[in-house]
């Protein structure tokens, strides 16, 4: 390009720069946005989860003037709890939220200004108090809305009330356990969640045994063998439904599925994959399984009820599952423990897709085994003991 075009262009671009932009404000329809909205209720319903402790949680909320200008005189606005609301929302979306109990919140504020000059009154305070008021793991809603807006300003009414989600979990260490079985310090190799029983390779012989649970969920009476030469295997899990699955120690490491019954007793095992030595983790998640490399790739392998695979249909479906230590499946999810003991749920549709991953528990890490059991969870720790606990993946398991 020629130095002096370059020149031009360089000082147009400077002077450009140092204009100030002219913003029209006087287009049709401008009075449209020029109206106070509850910034929270564009993400309605908002989700919070609280410790049930002594201490009061906080919950923000505040109103905003949209449009461009801020507001030219001081706009006086209230908020007020409505509880005929959350019926409302309830009918018009066909869920079954429970208003929170009187005297478990309050309104810090319950009128607030957006000034002069201003496009919003500030955060404002929402006080949550928890013990005495609310259920473990069991979502309430609250809806708050803005009553009015002062002066001759309008309200948006599409965006005056949020509707806050709050939903209690035990403090840390606080946390519930049953102990559900007691195995001594080698443990097994294995331990596979079956409906609500319970198998476990014997480490002494390779034997598998099934473990039926008595009223309380505790697996104290002599096991039943069902089967030998379990030590040929270094993964087993349930399938679901009437499949079960392992992985040969030796060679490629190839997968047989077994056929059970509800009583435990195995039918012959048919080899249906082939060079399974290449993954790290493998994960059965309802028609698929889930294969991690050492790299932390995840393949998903649709699996038919013969035992064959859908071939046009293995693809991958994400990265870095290498970071952790423990995945397994519960309900329409992955559950997934880091090393240092955070567990998280990535929801899965059954075609292989993610949403977005939640944070349901710390202190796993003091485990070194947790599978499902039903809506379960049991954790086996170092010394061989199994607690079970009545899991819920609404609320965060903050074990220590």
């Amino acid at each position: 390009m020629n130095k002096l075009i370059l020149a031009a262009l360089t000082a147009t671009m400077l002077i450009a720069c140092n204009k100030d932009v002219p913003v029209k404000s006087d287009f049709p329809g401008a009075d449209n946005y020029a109206k106070v909205y509850m910034p929270q209720a564009t993400r309605n319903p908002v989700e919070n989860r609280v410790s049930i402790t002594d201490q009061p949680d906080t919950i923000t909320y505040s109103a905003f003037l949209g449009g461009i200008s801020p507001a030219s005189v001081d706009v006086s606005v209230s908020f007020s709890v409505l509880p005929a609301a959350v019926d409302a929302y309830n009918l018009a979306h066909g869920t079954d939220y429970t208003m929170m109990p009187e005297g478990s919140y309050a309104l810090e504020q319950s009128a607030a200004v957006i000034g002069a000059g201003q496009h919003s009154t500030g955060a404002l305070n929402l006080i949550i108090k928890s013990k005495g008021f609310i259920e473990p793991f069991k979502t309430y809603m609250l809806a708050v809305t803005m009553q009015d807006a002062g002066g001759k300003t309008n309200v948006n009414e599409a965006l005056k009330t949020t509707y806050f989600l709050v939903t209690g979990s035990y403090a840390p260490g606080e946390v519930p356990r049953e102990k559900a079985a007691s195995f001594g310090a080698a443990g097994g190799s294995f331990l596979i969640g079956f409906n609500d029983k319970l198998i476990r390779r014997d480490p002494a012989n390779g034997n598998l045994l099934l473990y039926k649970p008595d009223a309380a969920g505790v697996y104290n009476t002599t096991p039943a063998t069902i089967g030998a030469g379990w030590d040929a295997f270094n993964l087993a899990f349930y399938y679901g439904g009437n499949r079960l699955i392992a992985r040969n120690k030796d060679g490629g490491q190839d997968i047989v599925q077994f056929g059970i019954d509800p009583n435990g007793n195995l039918g012959q095992g048919v080899t249906v994959g082939f060079g399974w030595s290449i993954f790290s983790k493998i994960i059965p998640y309802k028609g698929l399984l889930l294969g991690i490399d050492a790299a932390g790739n995840m393949t998903k392998y649709p699996l038919k009820e013969d035992g064959s695979f859908d071939y046009g249909n293995i693809s991958g479906i994400g990265a870095g599952w290498n970071t952790f230590v423990n995945i397994f499946p519960y309900g329409d999810a992955l559950i997934a423990i880091e090393a240092n003991g955070n567990m998280w749920q990535y929801p899965l549709t059954e075609n292989g897709v993610f949403g977005s991953r939640v944070q349901v528990g710390s202190g796993w890490d003091m485990y070194v085994n947790v599978i499902p059991s039903g809506t379960d969870l049991l954790g086996q720790d170092a010394q061989g003991e199994l607690w079970r606990y009545k899991f819920n993946p609404n609320g965060l398991w903050p074990l220590k």
